[in-house]
């Protein structure tokens, strides 16, 4: 499993993530950019999303072509209604392609959720399709208990310290999170790798 944190702060989106992998009885780190649990939606400037759950599905999903498109941005409607009505069916007719849905439940049922970013909006995709829109923080992944506590005992301090707090309070319950952190925001999509060796270089 995994942890991806997102918080909402003055105007842009804040997204973090750790980037252990699991099978079995064996665990991997995950530094190739490609295999980061959060990307930059293709072509999209300000638009972001992150997953937990499985890796297979996450590959899917980034190299998605026209999963937003300019169109959506220049006609200002990307909101909870495109990500409900569009984003998400998109997404489970992409993985249903690949037969990656269960469809022995009542509901098709993904065996991953996802973070959509876009701007200043947060958007959870749950299991099941269901979405959520975030107020102000948010955590998914086996890490995501010990995550949003951190988030709620630091609501004073920096983004970026948050996420990096957040996840090194899953690290330090979860077998299944850890090291680097990879962090970016909504506004320059840029990806930072955070270890135990230079976090005190973000940590403010």
């Amino acid at each position: 499993m995994s942890v991806v944190v997102a918080i909402k702060n003055n105007g842009k989106v804040y997204l973090g993530c750790d980037s252990q992998i699991t099978n079995g009885g064996t665990r991997s780190t995950l530094n190739n950019p490609n295999n980061y649990k959060i990307w930059k939606v293709k072509e999209i400037d300000n638009c972001l999303m992150g997953s937990v759950g499985n890796v297979r599905d996450a590959c899917v999903i980034r190299t998605m072509d026209s999963l937003v498109t300019e169109y959506d941005v220049y006609k200002e409607r990307i909101n909870f209604e495109l990500v409900v009505n569009r984003i998400v069916p998109d997404i489970i007719n992409r993985l249903r392609d690949f037969d990656y849905v269960d469809k022995n439940n009542v509901f098709d049922f993904m065996e991953s959720a996802f973070l959509f970013v876009y701007k200043d909006k947060v958007y959870v995709i749950g299991n099941d399709g269901s979405v959520i829109e975030v107020d102000d923080c948010v955590a998914i992944g086996s890490g995501k208990k010990e995550a949003l506590g951190s988030l709620l005992s630091t609501d004073k301090e920096e983004p970026v310290t948050r996420i990096i707090k957040a996840i090194k309070a899953s690290v330090a319950n979860d077998i299944y999170v850890d090291y680097p952190i990879i962090v970016t925001d909504s506004e320059n999509t840029k990806f930072d790798i955070v270890t135990e060796k230079n976090e005190k270089e973000y940590i403010k």
